[in-house]
């Protein structure tokens, strides 16, 4: 049953894997909609800093630096978005590292 399920889900899919969506997506997906806490998610803007996200106009360009690196995953990601909402709002990503699987595990070696 449960296989018949997986296949089900699969079915069509050219690519399995790119059903995933990192977390960063969500965030992104969420900074958009103004839902993001302040207190979680700092920012700066026109008006200042400190200011409630429940007053601030919904962003035009969201600025990520992801410390620690990022994986081209999510790269990849941040590009569609960018080309998905062209003259919306437009996200720029940085990070100290990009990541591939090599790179990762011997970052996680280190802690």
């Amino acid at each position: 049953k449960m296989t018949k399920s997986f296949m089900t889900s699969v079915q069509g899919v050219s690519n399995v894997y790119s059903q995933h969506s990192p977390l960063l997506m969500d965030t992104i997906e969420s900074a958009v909609k103004g839902k993001l806490r302040g207190e979680d998610y700092p920012m700066v803007s026109k008006l200042g800093s400190g200011i409630g996200v429940d007053n601030l106009p919904l962003p035009q360009e969201i600025l990520i630096f992801m410390v620690g690196g990022m994986t081209y995953e999510e790269a990849t990601k941040v590009s569609e978005f960018n080309e998905a909402n062209a003259g919306r709002v437009r996200v720029i990503l940085g990070g100290s590292t990009v990541h591939n699987s090599t790179s990762f595990l011997e970052e996680l070696k280190l802690i």
